[in-house]
């Protein structure tokens, strides 16, 4: 997977990339069961977005039987890198990025995510 190219997703494409992270390629109808009542959007958004996403790289899609099924084309890691990155020295003026163990309470990130995330995050401040 990349993710080193594309800008931050926005707060739907975040939510649907972390469907997607869980592991298994879905259907945009799974997708839309899932984050419509969040979002309040029909169906056809959720495909709009889905199509948006994957012309930006964000993820990809492969038909199977006539249904189109969607795969993050991007890392929870480098997303979520970039993501803290940018938020400490946009918003938080911040000279480098909190620790990863500021993390370790997060229900998305496992300890080996933490790891790779506290190892990228050193990565960009020792090349900023």
């Amino acid at each position: 997977m990349s993710g080193d190219t594309v800008d931050n997703p926005t707060k739907p494409e975040l939510a649907i990339l972390k469907l997607l992270w869980r592991g298994d390629d879905m259907t945009a109808r799974n997708i839309h069961d899932e984050i419509a009542n969040a979002f309040g959007w029909s169906y056809s958004t959720v495909r709009t977005v889905l199509e948006r996403m994957a012309e930006k790289g964000l993820i990809s899609k492969r038909a199977s039987d006539g249904v189109n099924f969607y795969a993050a084309e991007v890392t929870k890691i480098s997303v979520l890198g970039r993501m803290i990155s940018d938020f400490s020295t946009r918003v938080l003026e911040l000279d480098r990025a909190p620790a990863a163990a500021f993390f370790s309470d997060s229900k998305l990130l496992s300890e080996d995510e933490l790891s790779e995330l506290e190892t990228m995050l050193r990565d960009a401040e020792e090349q900023s």
